[in-house]
This record gives structure tokens, sequence and C-alpha cells, in this order.
């Protein structure tokens, strides 16, 4: 029996087959350089991410943002999601920071 595709399941499917239609997203000879996952990440699964697909993804997200490079001056979007999502002890760190900097703010 086939399982019913979450909502996230088909958001990134719809989204993954327009962008294979944006010249940017596309080879030379045609072909699509971001590919479905056939199943939502989670836990260890988001580990092995490899560091092609995560800046490939950047470059979708910068786009979406409209912001000019995924790494210039002190930004490196590049490494930081590669540190945030293929390394947990860096995630953790990195959660304390952005916790520690938000709660301050509060005060």
């Amino acid at each position: 029996m086939m399982r019913k595709k979450s909502a996230n399941q088909i958001r990134h499917e719809k989204l993954i087959e327009y962008l294979s239609h944006v010249p940017h997203f596309i080879t030379e000879d045609g072909k699509p350089i971001l590919h479905k996952v056939d199943e939502e990440r989670t836990g260890v699964s988001i580990e092995n991410i490899s560091t092609n697909d995560i800046n490939k993804a950047v470059v979708v997200f910068k786009d979406v943002l409209n912001i000019m490079s995924g790494s210039a001056g002190d930004i490196d979007l590049y490494q930081l999601l590669q540190a945030y999502l293929r390394k947990p002890e860096c995630r953790s760190k990195i959660n304390l920071i952005v916790r520690e900097t938000l709660f301050s703010r509060d005060k």
C-alpha cells in the first residue's frame, strides 16, 4: 500500500518540478540540477545531505530573498548551512548562540 504524501512532500516535489524549467537550474545539456527527494528528511538523514545539494539549495534561498551572493563579506550561507545540517555539534552551538542573542534582545 502506498503511503499518502505529506503537504511538505507535495510542495517539495512541485517546487523541484517548477525549478526544473528555470534555465539557471538546468545543465547545459538540459538536465535539471535539483532532484526530488522521495520522502521528508529527518534526524540522521539530514546529516547525510550532500554538500553539493546544500550549496544548490543556498542558490534557491538567495534567489527567493534576492540576496546578491550566498558568500560575500561576512556572510557565508554555504558554510553556515553545511555546518548546521551536517554537523550536529555545530548545530547545537549555533542554536545556543541564536537563543542567547534573541533572548538577550528581549530583556
